[in-house]
């Protein structure tokens, strides 16, 4: 697979908790990854904070999502800090608790302050280069939300 940096992975997980967060969204997805190379990711999930890990995927469970413009040195530089910034900050898990509330029940979306989810990393890492990903409020945008942008396309 010809990954490149930047490069989104959704995941379509099979655990209890993957399936609850596919149901809630109505998505296949319950997961997002950054690509840093060919062999590299950085993610956080319930079990770690922010963090670069070796990518053992298989193909089967994801699909790679690409932005659809050159990103250029200066923005790559941007969301590469931003990763570099924030590796070790915990997992949001009242973030990800209140999107589950807020696409079942209408109840406002909560941060917890200095910890990030999956989908959170993402749409901060490309905000930190001035692109919005989704029209939601930033840092609100579950992985269904970030796969329907207009600005990613699928490549795999």
């Amino acid at each position: 697979m010809n990954l490149k940096r930047f490069d989104l992975l959704f995941i379509r997980g099979s655990s209890p908790l993957a399936r609850l967060i596919q149901g809630v969204t109505y998505s296949p997805y319950s997961h997002v990854a950054i690509v840093l190379d060919e062999h590299h990711i950085a993610e956080t999930d319930w079990r770690f904070p922010l963090q670069w890990n070796h990518n053992n995927y298989p193909p089967g469970q994801i699909d790679v999502y690409r932005y659809r413009e050159e990103i250029e040195s200066w923005k790559a530089e941007a969301m590469t800090g931003f990763i570099q910034n924030h590796i070790g900050t915990p997992y949001d898990f009242w973030q990800t608790i209140t999107n589950g509330l807020y696409l079942l029940t209408g109840l406002p979306i909560r941060d917890a302050p200095n910890r990030l989810n999956c989908s959170e990393t993402v749409d901060r890492m490309f905000a930190a280069a001035g692109i919005n990903l989704t029209s939601d409020e930033l840092g609100k945008a579950t992985p269904a939300d970030l796969v329907k942008s207009s600005h990613l396309q699928r490549i795999a």
